[in-house]
């Protein structure tokens, strides 16, 4: 039941929560701070469905032996099922960053002071036109620098995620 409620949160649009989060985040002193910006983006729905789905695909076997040789419930956890899913924390660590990387919306309204935007938010100021027009050149930089981390935490990520795809199963 709690995960089907879990999951109809998916259905909400992000535009529905903006206010209800701009509230908590005042209430909470965190609007223009580095919490106000992440906070939305820290759990989400799908992270909970990924892993949940990944952890089902765990062999029930592969517990049970675990817990015949006399481990605990933590030590299962930590020593059998969290190895088994490298590749599916990969892939969420890759996709929550990319997601909050190029968030838009949420910071814009959430930051005040030109010290806290976000990249994104930064570079569509430059897309205002002026007396002098649109600075194409360093909109196409900005937009070069930004894409450098996210192809970083790639590269970081993409041998953990095919190396578990390749070694993933029960041997023997």
């Amino acid at each position: 039941m709690i995960f089907l409620l879990i999951l109809s949160t998916m259905m909400i649009p992000t535009e529905m929560l903006v206010i209800p989060w701009f509230v908590m985040s005042s209430a909470f002193g965190w609007v223009d701070t580095y919490w106000g910006i992440m906070f939305p983006g820290i759990m989400e729905a799908f992270g909970v469905f990924l892993m949940r789905q990944f952890m089902s695909g765990i062999p029930d076997d592969l517990l049970d032996a675990a817990r015949i040789d006399g481990m605990g419930e933590f030590k299962i956890w930590w020593r059998i099922a969290m190895p088994q899913v490298k590749p599916a924390l990969s892939a969420l660590g890759i996709l929550t960053f990319l997601g909050n990387w190029n968030a838009y919306l949420w910071p814009v309204i959430v930051t005040a002071t030109s010290e806290m935007r976000t990249l994104p938010v930064g570079i569509s100021l430059y897309g205002t036109s002026d007396s002098s027009g649109i600075m194409w050149n360093t909109i196409m930089g900005m937009s070069t620098l930004a894409v450098v981390p996210m192809i970083i935490v790639f590269l970081f990520f993409q041998r953990k995620i095919v190396e578990g795809i390749s070694l993933s199963g029960v041997k023997g």
